[in-house]
């Protein structure tokens, strides 16, 4: 389900200036916490789940008009301020006294928690995320009467959960995921909501639209480009689509592009901005704190197999606009300023300086909590001194306008971390049972067994497990389920760290495209009003590379910077450059000329060569997919000579 958005909220200003306090108050409190570290980690988890669950009770309450919901959410309003409260009193007790037994009020605490945090998460994302909560803590309690070997263990009594799952051993809802989000995700969403209100947005389709607008399927490239920078400030799949796609959608369908293609383009881009650095989404964010790897070496592993991706995702579109016969278009896209590139850069340019300090801050090592702080302040500073000189002659109004842009900013980024708080939170409680009962270790065990040591079937037994764990959810809580259940059978096998969590980090947000869910495909089809199946399944098309660059990269791990000298990386960064080419033209039935099947079959063997281990593979496909290239080009040329 899509989170709401503030503004689109029904009701809203009814509660205005209560959220809007206790969004400043969390932006403050968080902010406050990096530079000066004021409160112990188990105290500032339950502060950070606290305030996110005032914010979201108290924007649904205006949200709506009926009685029994708004009891619903004033209760949990209230129970959210009471547990959060109990907890911040009572840390040194539950830390020292009661960590091995817990008090009676501990465990009926601990429930109210875990029962706010349900209702909060089925709120804003509808009711997947708290129904795998809800399985976590059944199968903790009564996994003991399940006769199947692999699911059966040892029970886990009533107050042991609760204490598992909450307090007082600060786990599940409050547990590592919970610091992750409180000491690194909320800082990066007040970054990207801020962004955002300055204009973040606006400079985004203006500049894509410099780059590709007047190009062969110009409008589509501009969804393309638009969606890749996106992934640089959007947490979410969906947000990337609601903020780009309801503009670059119907454009693409002017120009004579499918309503199903439309949407399809938008869905895959979108999608691809979630693996795209510096920020990927967050992914980089949970990566290093799942797997302990450096920020730097994550987005370097990340930059090259995004690059083939969105290369891809161009020529796929040039390729279908020249099938289809769609010509280059000097429209804008609508609703994107109609600027030249330097008024632009004049306009937003000072965004690109907070981006750029973001990003040096980052590969310097500088921790990711500071890193965005420092990046929020940048954008405030700037922010000011940018709308003021552009009314230089009534500064004062042009530090008020910028003023606004910022508590807005710091509204909507706040809200975006409040409801990113809620969902680790209780995908929180499933990741803590399932280790505590050793499932996740007897499943690695399972997908070993089943792989009989060959890697082959073990990488493709781990990419449908991760397309079936991701269905419906965001990206955040796909990438923690998979690197918990298959990630750690593929690092068995002998895969790097690197690897098997990019691996699967592919295959759970490509599980945002397929279906029967495709959650990305299904908002992508409803703002192009086309078929969801169609529309869902051309992005499945589209979106091939996303299916197959994860076996490129372990078949060739140079792909990631992982081996090889700087000449390894760049040559089989070419050779992938030209498979994909190759699965390009066989997908859509057009390169340089119409392709028939039996030349689209032959492309599609020589790419699937390229992964092939040894010399002789690769030559054999290259040399295939060349061959059939020159020969297109030469036909392609042949009626013009005559």
């Amino acid at each position: 389900m899509t989170p709401k958005l503030l503004s689109e909220k029904r009701g809203y200003f009814n509660t205005a200036n209560l959220v809007l306090v206790l969004t400043l108050v969390m932006v403050t409190t968080h902010l406050f916490q990096v530079f000066n570290y004021y409160l112990p980690s188990g105290q500032f988890k339950a502060l950070h789940l606290g305030l996110a669950l005032l914010i979201i009770f108290a924007t649904a309450f205006g949200d709506t008009t009926r009685g029994w919901m708004r009891l619903v959410y004033a209760a949990g309003f209230a129970v959210a301020g009471y547990t959060m409260g109990y907890v911040l009193i009572e840390y040194q007790g539950l830390i020292t006294d009661r960590v091995f037994g817990p008090e009676p009020a501990d465990v009926v605490v601990g429930c109210l928690l875990i029962g706010v945090c349900l209702i909060a998460a089925w709120q804003q994302w509808g009711a997947t995320i708290p129904v795998i909560g809800i399985i976590g803590l059944l199968y903790g309690y009564f996994g003991n009467r399940i006769p199947v070997e692999l699911l059966y263990h040892g029970g886990m009594g009533f107050e042991r959960l609760v204490s598992y799952a909450s307090i007082p051993n600060f786990q599940g809802v409050l547990g590592s995921l919970t610091e992750l989000s409180a000491g690194t995700i909320f800082i990066f969403m007040v970054f990207a909501g801020l962004l955002k209100s300055t204009g973040g947005i606006d400079f985004i389709m203006g500049f894509a639209t410099k780059l590709a607008g007047n190009s062969k399927g110009g409008q589509a490239k501009i969804a393309v480009l638009a969606s890749a920078f996106m992934g640089m400030i959007s947490g979410s799949t969906v947000a990337n689509i609601a903020s780009t796609g309801t503009m670059t959608i119907p454009t693409m369908k002017r120009t004579g592009f499918k309503g199903s293609f439309a949407g399809a383009v938008e869905a895959v881009a979108s999608t691809g901005g979630q693996m795209t650095p510096p920020v990927m989404g967050l992914t980089a964010f949970l990566m290093v704190g799942v797997t302990g790897l450096a920020y730097d070496q994550v987005i370097l592993a990340a930059a090259i197999p995004a690059g083939l991706y969105y290369f891809y995702l161009l020529l796929a579109v040039h390729l279908q606009a020249a099938r289809d016969g769609i010509l280059p278009t000097r429209h804008d896209t609508e609703g994107t300023p109609s600027l030249p590139a330097r008024t632009l850069l004049v306009r937003y340019g000072h965004l690109l300086v907070a981006i750029a300090i973001l990003v040096y801050l980052l590969v310097s090592r500088m921790p990711p909590s500071y890193a965005a702080a420092y990046g929020c302040l940048a954008i405030v500073v700037l922010e000011l001194i940018s709308s003021a000189a552009r009314h230089y002659q009534n500064p004062l109004a042009g530090i008020g306008s910028a003023a606004a842009r910022i508590v807005d900013g710091l509204r909507d980024g706040g809200f975006s971390g409040a409801t990113i708080a809620v969902i680790v939170a209780v995908i929180g409680i499933f990741v803590e049972v399932l280790t505590a009962t050793g499932f996740a270790q007897k499943l690695s065990y399972l997908m070993l067994g089943l792989a009989g040591g060959n890697l082959g079937i073990l990488l493709l037994i781990a990419a449908v497990a991760c397309l079936i764990f991701g269905l419906g959810l965001p990206t955040s809580a796909a990438y923690i389920l998979v690197a918990l259940l298959t990630a750690p059978a593929l690092i068995d096998m002998g895969l790097s760290m690197m690897a098997a969590h990019m691996f699967v980090l592919y295959f759970a947000v490509f599980s945002a495209l397929t279906p029967p869910v495709a959650v990305a495909s299904l908002i992508a089809a409803r703002i192009a009003e086309a078929s969801y199946f169609a529309t869902s399944m051309q992005a499945v098309k589209i979106g091939l590379p996303g299916f197959f660059l994860p076996f490129l990269f372990v078949a060739r791990p140079e792909l990631l910077m992982l081996e090889g000298t700087w000449y390894d990386q760049l040559l089989v960064t070419l050779i992938s450059v030209l498979a994909l080419a190759a699965l390009n033209v066989a997908m859509v039935g057009h390169g340089f000329v119409r392709t028939p099947w039996a030349v689209r079959l032959l492309l599609l063997v020589a790419a699937t060569l390229t992964l092939v281990p040894g010399a002789y593979g690769t030559m054999l496909g290259c040399g295939v997919i060349i061959t059939v290239l020159v020969l297109q080009r030469g036909a392609q040329r042949r009626p013009t000579l005559e």
